[in-house]
């Protein structure tokens, strides 16, 4: 056996058990050996078997993609630009300040709200069609979007360019990233005509 196979399982069940905070014993139970199995594994006295190995991998692939999870929300919460994040219903799971001052809201807080009934006949059938492509399926790699944001109110029309990518979660969830720019009317006009409506979207057998 080589120094870098010698030293693989040692250091991925040490590091797992010491990232959530496991004893010997506790890990030992998940994965239904004895505490003393544990021990040999991390002192490289002996390695796990393949079946074992795939077992303990599967842990560790879990444990990685669960922070995945909570690093993209932390990362659109405090993001510099306006970003949100969205969950199937087009409800906002996160959004950074920026996003409130970029479409000009009215409120605050926009975490739990829905894109439906709040910006918009337009802005609704627009994420309608989104949402029926399949963004929240993982159909979908891109999506760019222009919107138009309260039109019934005078001389406070805002438009609105967005780029949406999904973020697949290890509960089998489809989030999707939103990056907002807000845009003049005559880019507005551009890009509907550019995108031949007011989406473009890209699914994955495109790319």
């Amino acid at each position: 056996m080589t120094g870098s196979a010698r030293d693989y399982w040692p250091t991925l069940l040490k590091s797992y058990r010491v990232r959530h905070g496991l004893s010997q014993a506790v890990l030992s139970s998940h994965l239904g050996v004895d505490q003393t199995t544990v021990s040999r594994w991390e002192r490289g006295l002996d390695t796990p078997g393949v079946r074992m190995r795939r077992r303990i991998r599967d842990l560790a692939r879990g444990s990685q993609a669960a922070r995945q999870d909570q690093t993209i929300r932390m990362r659109v919460r405090n993001a510099l630009w306006p970003s949100s994040l969205m969950g199937k219903g087009a409800v906002f799971l996160e959004a950074s300040r920026a996003v409130v001052t970029e479409a000009q809201l009215s409120v605050p807080e926009i975490r739990g709200m829905s894109v439906y009934g709040s910006f918009g006949d337009q802005t609704d059938a627009v994420t309608e069609r989104w949402e029926e492509a399949g963004i929240f399926r993982g159909d979908l790699a891109l999506a760019m979007t222009v919107n138009v944001l309260n039109p019934t109110l005078p001389g406070q029309t805002i438009y609105i360019q967005t780029l949406d990518t999904p973020h697949f979660t290890i509960d089998g969830e489809v989030w999707c990233v939103c990056e907002i720019k807000r845009i003049d009317e005559a880019r507005y006009h551009s890009l509907v005509r550019d995108f031949g409506g007011n989406s473009l979207l890209v699914p994955f057998d495109a790319v």
